[in-house]
């Protein structure tokens, strides 16, 4: 019986192996992980719809995620939610330790990230942001599930080739980061930035929050923004060694941009969903994970520093 069970056993995965090979990456379909979590569009319609302007005593922290598996978590966590709606965006304002705070979904994509922080300042004032969620690994040393505090975010799409006749063929490995242009508020003009920089209380805030909770395995390193979704493990080790890339997403340096723009304090947090350097597996439900550490590093902040 015991050799039965072991033929059976070599057999199932002789025959799964070659499915799994051919696994090569993610599904378009998967990229948005709506299916994992349907249901909290209806909770969603079950909200109080505000019917005028958003009204606080107090500036509210504003908290950005792409999407449903990014923010569902957070929204939860809000006493009295509120939902606003502009431009299609959704925003869902309440209180978190009895203090303000605004959710937003920006939707997946720089131009979403750009345009619906740009609506959450100019509707709530916000008094910081945080932009959190999934990411892919850059780092063959980080696993999914681990959490990047980002000490600084650069564009990686936001480059200048090198010259090549046609008919060379194609390295995008030659190139210069020419940045991203936000207001410089000590020259008032806009200008080219490389990257983006945490603002120093928020990064001390979440690093002093990831060495009290060990249960989360957060480092500090590189955020790395673009329209992209990149499975070429070579140009992915390119950016890590070149610019430092922990991780890839699409929206947290166009948050910063705008941010900078506003003169907001402004971090990007994220948890790795993926890792095609070590880990052929795409694991959204890591979006709690992320959430849950950023609702400590907003309540760490609300008593440290805007309540003291």
């Amino acid at each position: 019986m015991k050799k039965f069970f072991t033929i059976l056993i070599a057999a199932l995965f002789l025959v799964a192996a070659p499915a799994q090979a051919e696994n090569s990456g993610v599904g378009l379909e998967d990229i948005s992980a709506e299916k994992y979590n349907v249901h909290i569009e209806k909770f969603y319609a079950t909200l109080p719809q505000a019917k005028g302007d958003y009204k606080s005593r107090v500036r509210p922290i504003l908290i950005e995620g792409a999407m449903n598996t990014e923010t569902e978590v957070l929204i939860h966590a809000l006493k009295n939610p509120v939902a606003y709606r502009e431009l299609n965006y959704l925003f869902v304002a309440g209180t978190y330790k009895n203090y303000p705070v605004v959710i937003v979904r920006t939707e997946i994509g720089m131009a979403n990230a750009a345009a619906s922080t740009a609506l959450a300042i100019k509707k709530f004032n916000p008094i910081a942001v945080i932009n959190q969620g999934t990411a892919g690994g850059h780092d063959s040393a980080l696993k999914i599930g681990d959490i990047i505090i980002g000490e600084k975010s650069f564009d990686h799409t936001a480059f200048r080739s090198a010259y090549s006749a046609a008919g060379a063929g194609i390295d995008l490995t030659k190139q210069e980061n020419i940045g991203t242009y936000a207001y410089d508020k000590a020259s008032g003009k806009f200008q080219a930035y490389t990257e983006y920089f945490a603002d120093p209380t928020l990064l001390k805030v979440a690093k002093k929050v990831a060495a009290a909770n060990k249960n989360f395995n957060v480092v500090s390193g590189v955020i790395g923004t673009g329209n992209t979704w990149f499975e070429c493990v070579d140009y992915i080790n390119f950016l890590h060694e070149k610019y430092g890339s922990s991780c890839e997403e699409m929206e947290t340096t166009c948050a910063a941009q705008i941010c900078q723009n506003a003169g907001l304090p402004f971090i990007g947090i994220r948890v790795l969903s993926d890792n095609v350097t070590n880990d052929n597996r795409y694991v959204p439900e890591a979006a709690k994970v992320c959430q849950d550490f950023v609702l400590l590093v907003v309540e760490d902040y609300i008593r440290d520093v805007l309540k003291k």
